[in-house]
């Protein structure tokens, strides 16, 4: 009796828990033109910003939503990580983007990437110093926004690329 109890209750637990969460979705981040470990052709940071803004590179992101509430929109905190020879360099995040179900180009500028990338190179200006020289990973991630009821993850993008 007493296990049926402990089984019954466990298992309004874990019912009442998943519909707790009013939305759900799934989807996916990623960068065209550059694979995980990648040769770039850009020397400098604002030549890797032309090449996104030219369509070399482009950053997609996809998602869709269940059970939807408010058209699907779910706020998504922005994080970008760098690194440079291993070592993180930076970790911004943007907080409380909206973003709409389907498939979104996603600009290099809603991330903090090239101005990182600037500063570790010629620290502002001027904008033609190259990139030093190392190995760099950067990694964009969007992460549901705080005190949403959404339920889901999305991988992050990352790509990375050697300077000598």
């Amino acid at each position: 009796m007493k296990t049926t109890k402990i089984k019954l209750t466990i298992i309004v637990f874990v019912l009442m828990s998943s519909f707790s969460f009013s939305q759900s979705f799934e989807g996916k981040l990623s960068i065209k033109g550059l694979t995980k470990s990648s040769t770039i052709k850009q020397k400098t940071p604002v030549e890797l910003f032309k090449a996104f803004k030219d369509g070399v590179y482009s950053i997609n992101f996809n998602f869709k939503s269940t059970n939807v509430e408010s058209d699907g929109i779910i706020l998504f905190d922005m994080k970008t990580t760098v690194k440079h020879n291993g070592k993180i360099i930076s970790e911004t995040s943007r907080k409380g983007w909206p973003w709409l179900p389907g498939d979104l180009f996603v600009p290099i500028e809603a991330f903090d990437a090239i101005p990182t990338l600037q500063k570790l190179t010629a620290h502002g200006l001027p904008t033609g110093i190259p990139f030093k020289n190392g190995s760099y990973e950067i990694i964009f991630q969007f992460v549901p926004s705080e005190g949403q009821k959404v339920k889901g993850s999305i991988s992050p993008a990352t790509f990375s690329f050697t300077v000598n």
